[in-house]
């Protein structure tokens, strides 16, 4: 089942236009890095986040050793998105609960930091 979805860039402070295909979206995530061969996106719960009007008002400087505090990490990918992934947002999506993912380059700097708003 699909579910739609708003993209809110922590760093650019924008929120897209409402998507439907997760899975296709989760696989862009890495095209965007110069080296992606050993990139990581990371998904965590998003529940202590402050959120109004669907922005993330605080973002988290997370490092690549360090886990997100007060959240939980339900998965991570690289360059293959697998479908236990797409189905841990989904569930997350279907308790219409936001998920937070930290995109990683292959040189362990942060690169991404975004969250996914259910509609």
């Amino acid at each position: 089942m699909g579910y739609q979805f708003c993209v809110y860039s922590s760093r650019q402070h924008v929120s897209t236009s409402p998507r439907s295909e997760l899975t296709r979206y989760l696989r862009t995530l890495h095209e965007r890095l110069s080296n992606a061969i050993h990139a990581e996106t990371r998904i965590y719960t998003c529940k202590t986040t402050v959120i109004k009007n669907r922005e993330a008002l605080s973002g988290y400087p997370l490092h690549w050793n360090e886990e997100l505090p007060n959240e939980t990490r339900i998965g991570s990918f690289g360059w293959y998105v697998d479908a236990d992934s797409v189905q841990k947002i989904e569930g997350e999506f279907r308790r219409r609960q936001p998920v937070r993912l930290f995109t990683f380059d292959s040189d362990a700097e942060l690169r991404f930091e975004e969250v996914l708003f259910p509609l």
